[in-house]
């Protein structure tokens, strides 16, 4: 009730629609009871079906009867039929079984006779204490009927970690940066899973680690508090549980314990199992339009970022072994434009393994390049590096530079080939050569100047010393030629006026003839940005023109 409220008289409108509510609540709930009943319940009849060639009809018969030998509901007797196919990572080594000998191995004793030679073969049963494999099932069946992921947290609880002593339980999923946002907690004060809806990658946070190696993490307060880890709420131990779907990492479950917990295998294969199934539920409830699968509600996006990306980008993700270590990336998304040097397109790229498509990123440094990314979150640079990239039919040298950033639980990676640069520098540089030219760029906004090899050689300045400013150039030339260099300098400046002139220059005591053409390059304010210019040396002809 709440604060300030007060108890309503009875026979009074608001009594009555109090007892109302009460009773349509109730309703419901013994509505969603039946419904998860009803779920376990099939699923056993089917499993009986199947295993003693009988109808769904008699499956059903063979349930009740087991029920009434052994003086357990009809519900329960299911679940632990079901329990058999519990996916727990530890389990007793047993001998190979018949059906029926297989299905009272989940029980403590039989049946002292049966009613008739088709009942003979099931046994009387007795639940295990623990009720582990029924407490299994019976949370897979409650978590079907939840249509809202808000309220899931809650429902894991209730049916399945309630008995263990866990006070509160929080699943979190990817955002495309690395973040987990939280979608649904239960036992978490409203204050606090508030303030943390949204945990950056960046935050040294217990959860995260899961998510990073993909590995469960069982940690108590004291150990959190030695590794320097920050916990969400109080406890003293929690299970952090990474969340998977198709094999990738979307979001992760934290289990929290308040009082002093100390689980077994089999309880924690038993948690495990639970997030399991719990990632497949939120995994459904967070499904894309169409049917493909989405890790985040913000994560649809990422496919519309790619499609506007020019050249190669994908979106890859880790494929790990059973240890949880990384052993590939997988391509799950390209950029329309992406392709790599033997010519395969995003449709030949995208689902296919790093290390089966290229070999050599094993040994050229991106394979451990992007561990780093994953593990630290820093972007990996590869400067454009002579690679051999082995096809199908041949190998084939590249000049190859790649980028990659942490996406997620993933990587945003951008590769570029760069040997048609290289080719039309080389074929620049031989025109230059040939020709006896060179070019310069000077940025007049940032204050950078670019000259090429060839025009350090005509004018005569070691490379070693860098190029110098616009404004300097005229100390080159020769006295008698500077006043005409100066002028058209200043035209350029104030009139943006181009320069194409004759010059001698005056370097080491040899004048040498040279044309000088220069554009301006004008910003959007009209304002004078950069210069671009080209010098050719000039045979050295008497009365040659200074000006043209």
């Amino acid at each position: 009730m709440a604060p300030g409220s007060r108890a309503a008289r009875p026979g009074t409108a608001e009594a009555r629609l109090t007892a109302a509510v009460r009773r349509l609540q109730a309703e419901v709930d013994g509505l969603r009871r039946a419904q998860h009943s009803r779920a376990v319940i099939e699923q056993a009849k089917g499993l009986l079906a199947g295993r003693l060639g009988c109808s769904p009809e008699e499956a059903f018969t063979q349930l009740s009867w087991l029920s009434q030998q052994s003086n357990i509901k009809v519900t329960e007797v299911a679940a632990g039929l079901l329990g058999m196919a519990v996916p727990l990572a530890v389990q007793d080594p047993a001998p190979q079984m018949t059906p029926a000998a297989d299905i009272s191995r989940r029980f403590a004793r039989r049946a002292p006779a049966a009613p008739d030679p088709a009942t003979a073969a099931l046994p009387s049963v007795t639940l295990l204490p623990e009720e582990t494999t029924a407490r299994y099932h019976l949370t897979c069946a409650a978590m079907g009927t939840v249509d809202d992921v808000h309220h899931l947290a809650e429902t894991i609880w209730s049916e399945g970690l309630r008995h263990l002593g866990a006070t509160a339980v929080l699943i979190g999923v990817l955002e495309p940066d690395g973040a987990v946002r939280l979608v649904s907690t239960h036992g978490l004060p409203r204050s606090v899973a508030s303030a943390w809806q949204r945990v950056p990658s960046t935050l040294n946070v217990a959860f995260l680690k899961a998510v990073s190696n993909g590995r469960p993490l069982w940690i108590t307060q004291e150990q959190a508090a030695a590794a320097g880890y920050e916990l969400l709420g109080d406890g003293d131990l929690r299970a952090c549980l990474p969340l998977n779907q198709q094999g990738r990492i979307f979001g992760v479950a934290s289990i929290v314990w308040a009082r002093d917990f100390h689980p077994d295998t089999t309880t924690r294969a038993y948690v495990s199992a639970l997030a399991e199934a719990c990632g497949r539920r939120v995994s459904q409830m967070l499904d894309g339009p169409g049917g493909q699968a989405v890790a985040s509600p913000a994560a649809h996006w990422v496919e519309a970022v790619l499609e506007s990306l020019p050249g190669s980008h994908a979106l890859l993700s880790p494929v790990r072994d059973a240890a949880g270590q990384v052993e590939d990336w997988r391509f799950d998304l390209c950029s329309p434009e992406a392709m790599d040097a033997s010519g395969r397109t995003a449709d030949l790229i995208c689902g296919r393994r790093l290390l089966d498509l290229y070999p050599h990123a094993s040994s050229a440094g991106l394979f451990d390049g992007y561990l780093q990314v994953l593990r630290t979150g820093k972007p990996f640079t590869m400067e454009p590096t002579p690679l051999v990239l082995a096809t199908e039919r041949h190998q084939i040298p590249v000049i190859m530079s790649v980028r990659a950033s942490r996406f997620g639980a993933g990587l945003l990676v951008h590769w570029r080939y760069h040997d048609a640069e290289r080719r039309l520098l080389a074929r620049l540089e031989r025109v230059q050569r040939l020709g006896d030219a060179g070019w310069a760029e000077w940025n007049l906004i940032t204050g950078e100047v670019e000259w090429s090899a060839e025009t350090y050689a005509i004018l005569n300045r070691d490379p070693a010393h860098g190029p110098v400013q616009f404004t300097a150039l005229h100390r080159y030339v020769a006295p008698e030629d500077r006043d005409i260099l100066t002028a058209a300098a200043e035209r350029l400046r104030t009139d943006h006026e181009p320069i194409d002139l004759v010059m001698r220059l005056h370097r080491n005591g040899v004048r040498t003839p040279v044309r000088l053409v220069a554009d301006p390059v004008v910003d959007g304010l009209g304002r004078l940005a950069c210069v671009d210019a080209a010098v050719r040396r000039l045979p050295d002809h008497s009365g040659h023109d200074r000006q043209q």
